[in-house]
């Protein structure tokens, strides 16, 4: 039997390098703002003020430019966070650009560590449609909370990540043109696209094309170089800190954690070894066997640089990878004692997803129980939750992939065996794999709770913060969707729900990101608001899913390339992924050293830091990964600073 599916072997990495972690190209069109990062409930808000900013877009051909007033003012109730749009135009401001505005407003307020709260006003005049106004509505808005001013006749486009790099964005050339016919003198462009490709496909050095039109074009990699280009005032990126490392006791603490989690590859490892021949070839065609070993062997190389954090980390990855190879190999013994009539044994198993149910619900039973003391117990429990949320998703979407598949093979609906098969092994992985990730996650509550952190801060509205990263999350979501599936289904012939469902069977964040939102009000309603830890449960979800979202649109959005079946293989802009990588290393590392002058020991973030670290000397996919780690660290870092009430900010 020959189960040649390539793809099994991404997807699953992603699936992997979900375990334990978090707090875990289409052509555009006309285009829009997005985010930046804040903090402080110490921090008054910022008086009503207003800037008008000139955007740049492109539609087919042509380039054009609009204006945008935006303002911040203080909400009429205390913890509101609000965002308005004003249009002189019928469908004016497209869902592309509504989604950018709402991550613009969330990205600035937390690199300002302004308090999670605010009414925000987008005024346009014209239309726009799209995420590459992101990086110039970002700095907009943190010039409006500083009383900065945008200096005559400069502009600039691109999106914007998280920790504040800049991101590629399509149709330069022609927005390079269309500032020049506007009086535009400046004009900043992301890092890495010099060489850019126009509407026809051919490669322009925008560069030379600005100067012959009288513009000055600048590559921009991050927020803190744009904002002293677009303002004159220069802000300084955080300073360098040294790679964080575990303390003594959190070192004494982790390495059992680190112990249990390779014992547990090894006992995976000696099942995997008594699985039939035949079964264990597939997995070992496939790659998969390849892959996780080379993440035990990763963990071993950091035990013995004594980063135990990140060892833990990788281990439980493995482990949990190899543990759901086995359960999925179990699960296919019927079809070579039995031949085609052992897939009513192996659909019964596979969709009987109740034992993985009652231990999902009996985890956050658990969970509801634990009371936390400071905020170092929160990081704990938030990442127990989004371990717990992403464990149940897995459950979900297999289920609904399962009942697909056997539908269609019941209806004769596969061109050949092969391709059932194929089709048939990705979702059963993933059943099994659920259950896997459900016992690393509890192990990743062991590491995370009662370790030496801050107190809370008082004035601290818990719900009222996950709340502000869910809206993050649901904006996201739609940009993603709007950004890069709709081109995709469009290019494709198909529907956009066509298109997701694709995707989803490629790289198992879509699917989470696409189940979770559905599947949350019925988890909410079980945790129920007001009863014990649901606001770290609210938390959990808007932040994971958060940066999920976002790093999907930063992914997917004109860097990655993909091939026929939809896997990411490589990237078109280097020097965005590297500055990336860069940035969000400097950050991180910045934030746990400030949460650490505060008596807060993250060790959960240090893991995360550290495979951060060796991910990103991977190859493509696994530096998106290393990313999205900076990212997810970042941001969990951050919510802890506010926890703590004393956020500060990467930009003063």
């Amino acid at each position: 039997m020959a189960w040649t599916h390539c793809r099994i072997v991404v997807a699953t990495v992603a699936a992997v390098v979900g375990v334990g972690l978090v707090a875990c190209s289409a052509t555009p069109g006309p285009e829009t703002p997005s985010p930046t990062v804040s903090s402080s409930p110490s921090t008054a808000a910022p008086k009503a003020t207003d800037l008008s900013i000139t955007w740049l877009a492109v539609a087919g051909s042509e380039g054009s430019t609009g204006t945008t007033v935006i303002s911040r003012k203080e909400p009429a109730e205390k913890g509101d966070f609000r965002v308005e749009f004003s249009e002189n135009e019928v469908g004016g401001i497209g869902s592309q650009s509504q989604a950018g505005a709402w991550n613009a407003a969330i990205i600035s307020t937390l690199l300002l560590g302004q308090p999670l709260e605010g009414e925000f006003r987008f005024e346009t005049d014209g239309r726009i449609d799209g995420p590459s106004a992101g990086a110039l509505t970002t700095a907009g808005l943190i010039a409006v909370a500083r009383g900065d001013e945008f200096l005559d006749n400069v502009t600039m486009t691109g999106t914007i990540n998280a920790t504040g790099t800049i991101g590629p964005v399509g149709g330069i050339p022609e927005k390079v043109g269309a500032a020049a016919d506007a009086g535009i003198t400046k004009v900043l462009i992301p890092l890495g696209q010099r060489m850019t490709p126009d509407h026809k496909g051919k490669l322009v050095d925008v560069i030379k094309a600005g100067e012959r039109d009288g513009v000055e074009v600048v590559e921009v990699g991050d927020i803190y170089e744009a904002y002293g280009l677009l303002t004159g005032v220069n802000i300084d990126l955080p300073g360098v800190s040294r790679d964080p490392r575990l303390d003594s006791a959190s070192y004494d603490k982790v390495k059992p954690q680190a112990d249990i989690a390779m014992a547990r590859y090894s006992s995976a490892k000696k099942d995997f070894d008594r699985l039939p021949d035949e079964i264990q070839q597939v997995f070992i065609e496939a790659g998969l066997i390849d892959l996780v070993k080379d993440y035990a062997n990763k963990a071993e190389d950091l035990q013995r640089q004594g980063l135990q954090a990140g060892a833990y980390n990788l281990a439980s990855q493995a482990a949990s990878a190899l543990e759901a190879v086995v359960a999925t190999g179990e699960l296919t013994v019927p079809l070579y004692t039995k031949g085609l009539a052992g897939l009513d044994v192996l659909f019964e198993q596979a969709l009987d997803s109740s034992t993985a149910e009652r231990e999902f619900f009996a985890f956050l039973d658990r969970l509801s129980t634990y009371s936390p003391k400071n905020v170092a117990d929160a990081e704990g429990l938030i990442n127990a939750y989004s371990g717990a949320f992403d464990a149940y998703s897995l459950v979900l979407f297999s289920q609904t992939s399962i009942e697909t598949i056997q539908a269609r093979y019941e209806a004769d609906d596969y061109s050949s065996l092969d391709e059932f098969f194929s089709a048939l092994v990705t979702p059963v992985l993933w059943s099994q794999l659920a259950r896997s990730q459900l016992t690393s996650t509890s192990a990743v509550f062991e590491a995370g709770r009662d370790n030496p952190g801050a107190a809370f801060s008082d004035e601290i509205d818990l719900e009222q913060v996950g709340h502000f990263f869910r809206r993050g999350a649901d904006a996201n979501l739609t940009a993603f969707t709007e950004n890069v599936v709709a081109p995709l289904a469009d290019s494709r012939g198909v529907s956009t729900e066509q298109m997701l469902a694709a995707l989803s069977n490629v790289d198992i964040s879509i699917a989470a990101a696409v189940t979770q939102q559905q599947v949350q009000p019925g988890i909410a309603d079980y945790i129920g608001e007001g009863k014990p830890n649901a606001a770290y449960a609210t938390l959990g979800y808007g932040l994971m899913n958060y940066v999920r979202n976002q790093s999907l649109v930063d992914k997917y959005y004109n860097n990655a390339v993909l091939d026929e079946n939809l896997a990411v293989v490589d990237v078109e802009y280097d020097a965005v992924l590297g500055h990336a990588l860069d940035l969000g290393k400097q950050q991180v590392a910045a934030e746990i050293g400030r949460l650490r002058e505060g008596g807060t020991e993250p060790v959960l973030s240090v893991a995360g830091y550290e495979v951060a670290g060796l991910l990103r000397g991977g190859d493509v996919l696994e530096q998106f990964q290393a990313v999205t780690q900076y990212n997810s660290v970042f941001l969990i870092t951050r919510t802890m600073s506010y926890l703590s009430g004393d956020p500060g900010g990467t930009i003063e």
